[in-house]
């Protein structure tokens, strides 16, 4: 009966132990999976100001088209 009850406190024991590693283990997975989330929103964050930087810069160039033809203009 000994044996039984030893056995059985060193199963309780490697249970408690392995069910730590794995409550660790999930923890790390959440957090790498909410770093990834945050990694991806900040992504998608720069892919739209550089949609927007774009623009700007497609803008700037019509206007210079425009300008080039006013000074043309004024000096003919």
């Amino acid at each position: 009966m000994a044996n039984a009850t030893v056995a059985f406190v060193e199963f309780v024991q490697e249970n408690h132990q392995l069910s730590s590693k794995v409550g660790g283990a999930l923890a790390k997975l959440l957090r790498t999976r909410l770093d990834g989330d945050d990694l991806f929103k900040h992504c998608k964050g720069l892919q739209a100001k550089k949609l927007n930087l774009g623009g700007k810069v497609e803008s700037m160039v019509t206007k210079k088209d425009e300008l080039a033809k006013r000074i043309v203009k004024f000096e003919a």
